[in-house]
């Protein structure tokens, strides 16, 4: 299955609020926020997943980031947001 890459240039990573808001735009499309996972226990120091929902065609995106001294960057420098699928997992209990 191939998954949907958006590759975003330096101007956009530069331009583009890490930390803000329930929506962002890029390129004509607007994206909603949906959650955001921790992910420190995998890297040096605070880092993030955040998943968002394109409004066009509901689909998900990925990306990570994490926090240097000055602001936000992209994990490895991978400048882009990759489709994810939503997966509902059941767990049973007994209480």
């Amino acid at each position: 299955m191939n998954k949907e890459r958006i590759n975003l240039t330096s101007e956009e990573v530069e331009d583009f609020d890490f930390t803000g808001g329930r929506q962002w735009g890029l390129r004509e499309e607007t994206y909603d926020f949906i959650e955001t996972i921790r992910t420190d226990e995998y890297s040096d120091g605070p880092s993030w997943d955040t998943i968002v929902k394109r409004k066009s065609d509901g689909k998900f995106f990925k990306w990570n980031c994490w926090k240097s001294s000055r602001d936000y960057k992209m994990e490895s420098g991978r400048n882009y947001m990759e489709e994810v699928f939503e997966k509902i997992i059941s767990k049973k209990i007994y209480e």
